[in-house]
């Protein structure tokens, strides 16, 4: 099954046109996305290929905890406004109901979720989201979960293209190169999402300004490096008060996003 790294959700209380403010200080384009109408969210989006980082915010208060059994928006409620930043992230496959049987093969539960949203040109996007949803704990890592977008990428990025959604980055032609994911034991998280995804590991290694200890997995779009303490450390004190969960995006010049 061919799995590509679609996108990273950063939970955010803050104004989205702040997030597009700084951005464009580092030399990055971003822009306003539009509104989840049926989930009482809106975005605004930074692209790098195919891949890119959505800033997530609630916009309809009342109508985003009437929407919490869609599970991204029962962990953005639940993260804000104490663990901001990097929350989860979207897997993009062309084939979302052969996913859904194959992991449920796995023992794996799911739930298949439609979604649309409304752009800032008035045009109606949809899509289809799946979830695994047989998770037992906040503090652990959450499975990623897989998003068809329902149309070939070839035309989908020329669509976000002519719509300016897609720009040019002042800093260059930037892709995502690996994102940073903090657990507590790197191996047997790497071990269990590559029996999940049927992915590639990559080359191990330490990481000094974490310290801690990294396991890799190769996915088309962006590695994920899952790293866990190997001390008292940074790495630690992010487990110990956020808990398992993505960290930071290193893009291909070496900016970070966290």
């Amino acid at each position: 099954m061919a799995f590509a790294f679609d996108h990273l959700v950063y939970f955010t209380d803050k104004e989205l046109n702040n997030h597009i403010d700084a951005l464009k200080k580092q030399g990055l384009y971003a822009s306003l996305g539009g509104s989840h109408k049926n989930w009482g969210t809106f975005n605004a989006l930074c692209y790098f290929g195919l891949s890119y980082v959505e800033f997530l915010a609630v916009e309809n208060g009342q109508i985003a905890q009437q929407a919490k059994e869609n599970p991204l928006i029962g962990q953005l409620l639940r993260d804000l406004p104490d663990k901001q930043g990097p929350g989860q992230f979207a897997i993009r496959t062309n084939r979302i109901e052969e996913v859904k049987v194959q992991l449920e093969k796995k023992g794996l539960e799911t739930r298949l979720l439609p979604g649309s949203r409304k752009r800032q040109d008035g045009s109606i996007l949809g899509w289809k989201l799946l979830f695994i949803t047989n998770h037992d704990s906040e503090d652990k890592l959450l499975p990623p979960f897989f998003i068809d977008w329902l149309q070939p990428d070839k035309d989908r990025e020329t669509d976000l293209r002519q719509k300016g959604i897609i720009g040019s980055h002042p800093a260059g032609d930037l892709r995502m190169n690996h994102l940073s994911i903090i657990v507590e034991d790197a191996k047997k998280t790497s071990s269990l999402w590559q029996d999940w995804l049927g992915l590639s590991a990559g080359t191990g290694y330490t990481n000094e300004g974490l310290q801690a200890e990294c396991a890799v997995l190769e996915l088309e779009g962006c590695e994920l490096h899952f790293c866990s303490p190997c001390g008292e450390g940074h790495a630690r004190e992010l487990l110990n008060t956020k808990g398992e969960r993505p960290y930071e995006l290193v893009l291909s010049n070496g900016l970070n996003l966290k």
